[in-house]
């Protein structure tokens, strides 16, 4: 297959850094939502569908594009898909990222979301409703600091082979 030219690779590096920058940014905007602490149960409801709003329009696209584009990467450069013990690791890295946040956080938050919707004031004091606000937060956080440390990855590339001279 074709790989890609000098401007391809500056086209998909650039279109790569935007949605990984969104991603990561999407991610952190959702943790910061989370510190807020609601007056009623209607800000607690709308602090929540903010969050949700950030992941559905932001953060799950994002996430689904930068992995397309990792793709295109693979297959239209020299890098390929596990050449290089840098690549792989962002591999895995991303994709545990991703199924943490859709198998476990999502489905969190879903349920924080309801639950301050059906009971307004009362999920405010709710045990079960503030254990997952801070496991959804410190997930969050992780999730952040992983996602830079990606980034740290891709231009750092440890691991890489040195040439020899």
């Amino acid at each position: 297959m074709k790989k890609f030219g000098a401007t391809g690779m500056k086209i998909l590096k650039t279109l790569h850094l935007i949605f990984v920058m969104l991603w990561t940014v999407g991610v952190i905007a959702m943790a910061i939502l989370l510190l807020m602490k609601a007056q009623s149960g209607d800000e607690l409801f709308m602090k929540y569908k903010a969050v949700r709003f950030i992941d559905d329009l932001i953060v799950i696209p994002t996430a689904t594009i930068t992995v397309l584009i990792g793709i295109l990467y693979g297959i239209k450069s020299n890098w390929g898909f596990f050449k290089h013990k840098w690549i792989t690791v962002k591999w895995i890295v991303s994709i545990i990222v991703i199924v943490v946040g859709t198998f476990y956080l999502s489905p969190m938050l879903d349920a924080n979301l309801e639950l301050s919707d059906t009971q307004r004031n009362l999920a405010m004091s709710n045990a079960e409703m503030i254990s997952r606000e801070n496991q959804i937060f410190y997930c969050g956080c992780i999730s952040s600091i992983t996602l830079i440390l990606l980034v740290i990855i891709s231009v750092f590339k440890p691991w890489k082979a040195k040439k020899k001279v």
